[in-house]
């Protein structure tokens, strides 16, 4: 069972072994980038670090599944990396008995500088549990596993999607969303270019980052959709898609 924390940029899945958090698109460092801009901000990782603890008590979960862009640089691991990243993981694996990592687009050479104890997975993807509760997650750059598909319940992320809202003086804001969207299976297997057609749908959920910083592109804008081979293989139901804030309210 996968269940939406309210308030939260994270997934709970409750299997035979146990509850995993899930969480994506964490741009550790992303404070470096700022910091050119102009803007000093505290280390945003302590934050992120007691935000998940907090979860991991709530809901008891023993494992951790990240969905990629563990860190914020692309390409090559700079200084800021080898600093937070090894702490940061070294403190979830205190906090859990199993984390997971699922590269992203921004997590070249990521292996150098996580701890030995984290699993790290293919940009393809990883699946959880086993039968009919199975779950495929991926980062969403890339196209997923064959498995990862035929889970008929693929989790992303890396989209960022944010939903702009104007007030009657003008004012905009974005906030962000969470898009939920039926998808063919033989179609996004097709796709993806494997050989095996099985039919039927699938639910696909795109999570937002969890980190509250980085930007985001709004949905309500046209062919903001069109973002990752999942979701521009016009094998997604986009026009018929559930989105709403983390809070909760539906927006479309």
């Amino acid at each position: 069972m996968l269940k939406i924390v309210p308030g939260e940029a994270a997934l709970v899945y409750a299997g035979e072994g146990g509850s995993t958090l899930l969480v994506s698109d964490l741009h550790l460092g992303l404070e470096k980038e700022l910091a050119k801009k102009g803007f000093r901000l505290p280390p945003y990782s302590v934050k992120m670090v007691a935000r998940i603890r907090d979860l991991a008590e709530r809901h008891r979960a023993a494992r951790l599944a990240v969905l990629g862009d563990v860190k914020h640089t692309v390409g090559k691991v700079e200084d800021i990396d080898w600093g937070v990243v090894p702490w940061f993981f070294q403190t979830m694996l205190d906090l859990f008995e199993q984390v997971d990592v699922v590269p992203g687009n921004h997590d070249g050479n990521i292996k150098t500088v996580l701890p030995p104890r984290v699993r790290l997975h293919p940009s393809q993807g990883m699946v959880l549990g086993s039968g009919r509760g199975r779950v495929g997650l991926a980062h969403g750059h890339a196209w997923p596993s064959e498995e990862a598909i035929a889970t008929r319940n693929l989790v992303i992320g890396h989209s960022h999607f944010t939903y702009e809202m104007k007030d009657s003086l003008g004012a905009r804001t974005r906030e962000a969303v969470w898009v939920s969207a039926a998808y063919d299976v033989a179609a996004l297997m097709e796709g993806a270019g494997y050989e095996s057609r099985p039919r039927g749908s699938g639910k696909l959920t795109v999570m937002p980052p969890f980190n509250r910083l980085v930007g985001g592109q709004p949905i309500n804008r046209s062919k903001s959709f069109q973002f990752g081979p999942v979701l521009s293989s016009r094998s997604v139901s986009l026009e018929d898609a559930d989105i709403f804030l983390t809070d909760g309210t539906r927006v479309t």
